[in-house]
């Protein structure tokens, strides 16, 4: 389980159809890369009330092959789109069955855009690779794909307005811990600090008790520090975000692996996406050490035993890769950060 509150895209689910099913009806996020993540589609900007992409000879070609595809494909309507300096987004529905595959056609549209490029001069491979196919898969995602293909232009400004707030930091060091973490560093520096964790099993009447307590405390200048794992961790966490206060989110996997595609243009999503850049937001995600770490194992088991005995049962070992581990592990370390002193 990783913190779906936080709606990183990294984490969404990639879901590979099934061959005959790619012609078939279904709702696809394509995301194209330019060539070595240059600036080739336009330039960002700001008019005064929002930021802008000013687009170039090739961004407005992109834009007129969409035309061009849907022309072609009349099976095809395109429910958002966003041309960005060294990307952009097509969300596209599939509304019947097709002759080719969403694949086949994306690749043609690709393929129209470079030729496009290449009549106005630019004679390099216009992508950097293949495109990024995120499929819809469950209830409430549609909503979430358009509104990120929708604000891809506020949120690029935002990173460049404040670059330090989305520079991801591998090797972390707080308490002895290695952590690979993203946003305001200085929220660990706060002297007053408090931790939210709480069973799965806490009913409606104790998360609201147990929020009344924590945002009196952040309204005093408290940083809250949560793993967001369990249902009444997330309800907090959402509200401790939305009334504007600090956070710091520990992460089970959240983050992309250490030199993979993702990791060069990795930015939290969704509403965290501006907690971040407002300063008010910190993403630590334990590295590997951390889990193993003399401390944090000795307080994961002694927290596992007595959990164990409250439901009466003998404890036996939990390996350290398992959930169950990891996410006590998750808590274990946020009281060390709480409690440092």
């Amino acid at each position: 389980m990783t913190n779906e509150s936080l709606n990183i895209p990294h984490n969404e689910t990639f879901t590979w159809l099934q061959p005959g099913a790619w012609r078939k009806p279904c709702i696809v996020h394509v995301t194209m890369v330019a060539n070595s993540r240059q600036a080739l589609f336009g330039k960002l900007t700001h008019n005064g009330s929002e930021a802008v992409v000013e687009k170039t000879p090739i961004g407005w070609a992109l834009i007129n092959q969409q035309r061009k595809l849907l022309e072609m494909c009349p099976e095809i309507k395109i429910l958002a789109d966003k041309v960005m300096p060294d990307h952009h987004h097509i969300v596209l529905q599939v509304q019947r069955t097709m002759p080719r595959s969403i694949r086949e056609v994306v690749r043609g549209f690709m393929q129209g855009c470079k030729s496009e490029a290449r009549k106005l001069g630019f004679t390099e491979n216009l992508y950097d690779g293949p495109p990024f196919y995120r499929v819809l898969t469950h209830k409430g995602q549609l909503h979430a794909m358009i509104e990120y293909v929708k604000a891809n232009t506020e949120r690029a400004w935002q990173r460049r307005q404040n670059p330090e707030l989305f520079r991801m930091h591998r090797k972390t060091e707080v308490c002895g811990l290695l952590f690979t973490s993203m946003g305001n560093h200085f929220l660990l520096d706060w002297p007053d600090r408090q931790l939210v964790e709480m069973s799965r099993s806490a009913s409606e009447e104790q998360i609201a008790e147990r929020k009344k307590e924590v945002m009196a405390a952040a309204h005093n200048g408290a940083v809250t520090y949560t793993a967001a794992i369990s249902d009444g961790e997330r309800k907090i966490a959402r509200t401790v975000r939305e009334q504007g206060f600090p956070l710091v989110v520990l992460l089970n996997d959240g983050f992309p692996a250490e030199g993979s595609p993702q990791e060069r243009f990795y930015k939290p999503g969704g509403t965290y996406f501006e907690a971040c850049s407002k300063g008010m937001l910190l993403l630590m995600e334990p590295d590997e050490s951390a889990f193993v770490n003399p401390v944090v194992k000795t307080a994961t088991e002694e927290t596992l035993r007595q959990k164990a005995e409250a439901k009466h049962y003998a404890y036996t070992y939990i390996p350290v890769e398992s959930q169950r581990y990891r996410f006590v592990a998750l808590n274990e370390m946020g009281r060390m950060l709480v409690e440092r002193r």
